[in-house]
């Protein structure tokens, strides 16, 4: 009885961890197949552990916090169907900053340079009443000088 008791567990949590990636990954408009590339798993692998068919590694659980800048614990909760949208908004907002930290890490100096008078440009001619926070955009152009 506590063979199968402990099965079932197994089962119900992988189950639960899947559906928290998948849920962080949707929400963040990352594919399966980028996900897979940044984490080193084939996409068929990331489908099985979305779909709660096979478990993650503890290596692969540590890589998927890391990427979604989440706890561990949270993919072992159950699933919150309910997602503000100003939560979607600061998870896809994460997702944006990390990929273009990753972009920006390849750059020489004369492209960063280029880039940093582009973005500047950009925020000079937004429009009055703009909700973006050039704060954090300024912050970024100063780290990269």
């Amino acid at each position: 009885m506590d063979r199968k008791r402990t099965r079932l567990d197994k089962i119900r949590i992988d189950k639960t961890i899947g559906m928290n990636i998948r849920g962080e990954r949707e929400a963040r408009k990352i594919t399966r197949e980028e996900l897979a590339e940044i984490i080193d798993l084939t996409t068929s692998h990331l489908g099985l552990i979305e779909r709660g068919e096979r478990g993650a590694t503890p290596v692969t659980l540590e890589k998927l916090v890391r990427v979604f800048g989440i706890t561990l614990d949270s993919l072992f909760a159950e699933p919150n169907k309910t997602i503000s949208a100003r939560e979607k908004r600061e998870r896809l907002k994460d997702t944006y900053r990390k990929k273009v930290s990753t972009l920006i890490s390849h750059l020489t100096e004369s492209e960063l340079e280029l880039l940093s008078h582009t973005i500047k440009g950009v925020i000079k001619t937004r429009p009055a009443g703009s909700t973006a926070n050039s704060n954090d955009i300024n912050k970024i152009l100063t780290e990269i000088k």
